[in-house]
């Protein structure tokens, strides 16, 4: 699997910072590339909710599902597919007295033998570092408007 991971330092308290990632509604807002989010289970935030979604590198679209593992309040939580491309993504929160860090992880790999992993370093690793700072970024940006 490839890894690609972005941080940030949002200047709002860690409960806060994390109410607002936690909430699946939002990650429209701020996630580049992420459309046509919903859950598909009766939990909607922690773990065991699944979520059905769109999203979108170098212009191709991939249907995904994933779950949630480890949730735990104001610290993070875990992404695992249920469907789509194989991946995984962590949420990491760090509390900074009054600021928060803001870790995002990727872990995926293209089903495509023999090329799929050429395929990752030349173009998705690019793609998926500049979607994860452009993300966190629009996610930092919220806190300071």
């Amino acid at each position: 699997m490839q890894k690609v991971e972005h941080t940030t330092i949002v200047e709002a308290p860690v409960h806060e910072v994390f109410s607002y990632a936690a909430n699946w509604q939002f990650w429209t807002d701020w996630f580049d590339g992420f459309t046509d989010c919903s859950p598909i289970t009766e939990v909607e935030r922690g773990n065991g909710a699944i979520y059905d979604y769109k999203m979108w590198v170098l212009g191709i679209p991939f249907r995904c599902q994933t779950e949630i593992h480890n949730f735990v309040e104001n610290k993070g939580w875990s992404g695992h597919r249920v469907k789509g491309v194989p991946h995984k993504t962590t949420w990491i929160f760090e509390e900074l007295e009054s600021r928060t860090k803001f870790t995002y992880i990727a872990e995926y790999s293209l089903p495509i033998p023999i090329l799929g992993p050429i395929l990752c370093v030349l173009f998705t690793d690019p793609a998926w570092r500049r979607i994860l700072k452009k993300s966190l970024n629009k996610f930092t940006a919220h806190f300071n408007s």
